[in-house]
């Protein structure tokens, strides 16, 4: 009895230990990534050895404008993956000083596999790649870029890569746990210290489902570690101040300014307006009326004598009119009087 008890419990750890072994497999992909804790987006700044060999979080160049300051790379470097659940789609920022650095433009062209950054896929691959089927334009919307932020500064440089593979074959992550999403070039402009960052950094699976998110985090968190590089050299030129001109007094004009203070000028009486007729074309003007005559020199005023025919001034014989007005009025009332007196007598 006792064998068989042993043997019982030989089978049923058996049985446990096969089917712990198996959760990754059967948990589905977007648990096992957070269920192990140590999915790692890593940048490697020295890729002396290769990007990701081991992964070094400082470095240091020698920073100088034009043809003599160093050209390098980093690497950006994937570690935790779950074998058999390759990544299908990878997205990230690295944040920089675009002051002490620069990461050259490269032209847009179809998938963008080899741009800047460059991905481990297309035509450069560093190990085990990515895959095929990957496109990293956005569908020629969303190019990689060296630096998509306009503004200049510590923190304005962006270095920006987002690709996606929905057909495959997927490889990075189905029979290893890590190594090199894309690599990054830069040349150093200046000396100082540069310190980068990443963010908005996604791995998804090859369904596009999430595998983990970094600053900020979606679901699944996963770490996001970034480096500096320490660069000698030259340090950045200060800008230079720009002075404003000073405002230029115009000369007045004619020689005649203007004062503060106006200056009190008399009035003078405008002369009233004279009428003065005017002849119209063709016509004669009448001399004006005579003044009339001077009083006599005795201090007696000037008699007016009327006229004997008895006529106005204009020489109308009003006298006449005025006979013959009032010899008709006399004729209409002995008219009327005797019409009254007939009435009288019918009655």
């Amino acid at each position: 009895m006792k064998q068989w008890h042993w043997f019982g419990l030989g089978i049923l750890a058996l049985t446990l230990a096969v089917v712990f072994a198996a959760m990754p497999q059967l948990g589905g992909g977007s648990r096992e990534a957070s269920a192990q804790g140590g999915l790692t987006i890593a940048l490697d700044m020295d890729t002396g050895g290769g990007p990701c060999a081991d992964i070094d979080s400082s470095t240091s160049h020698h920073g100088e404008p034009g043809a003599g300051g160093d050209t390098y790379t980093i690497g950006v470097c994937v570690s935790g993956l779950y074998e058999g659940f390759p990544i299908g789609v990878v997205s990230f920022d690295v944040i920089y000083n675009d002051i002490l650095n620069t990461a050259p433009e490269v032209a847009n062209s179809g998938n963008a596999l080899d741009d800047n950054p460059d991905a481990n896929a297309g035509s450069t691959t560093w190990g085990s790649s990515l895959g095929t089927g990957f496109d990293c334009s956005g569908g020629g919307l969303a190019f990689p870029k060296g630096d998509k932020d306009p503004a200049t500064g510590a923190g304005h440089g962006d270095a920006f890569l987002s690709c996606k593979s929905a057909t495959g074959p997927w490889t990075l992550g189905d029979n290893e746990t890590s190594g090199v999403l894309a690599v990054i070039t830069f040349h150093a402009n200046a000396a100082g210290t540069d310190n980068l960052r990443i963010t908005n950094g996604l791995l998804g699976y090859s369904d596009a489902t999430e595998m983990g998110t970094c600053n900020p985090t979606v679901t699944y968190e996963m770490d996001c570690n970034g480096g500096s590089d320490v660069k000698t050299g030259a340090t950045a030129p200060s800008p230079t101040p720009t002075s404003t001109p000073s405002a230029t007094a115009t000369p007045c004009p004619n020689g005649i300014c203007p004062t503060s203070t106006p200056t009190a000028r008399a009035l003078t009486a405008t002369p009233a307006f004279t009428a003065t007729a005017t002849a119209a074309p063709g016509e004669t003007t009448q001399p004006p009326a005579p003044p009339p005559p001077a009083p006599p020199s005795g201090g007696e005023q000037p008699q007016v004598t009327p006229p004997g025919t008895g006529s106005g001034p204009d020489g109308f014989p009003w006298n006449t009119a005025l006979a013959a007005l009032m010899a008709a009025i006399g004729a209409i009332s002995i008219t009327v009087g005797g019409l009254g007196l007939r009435r009288a007598r019918h009655r």
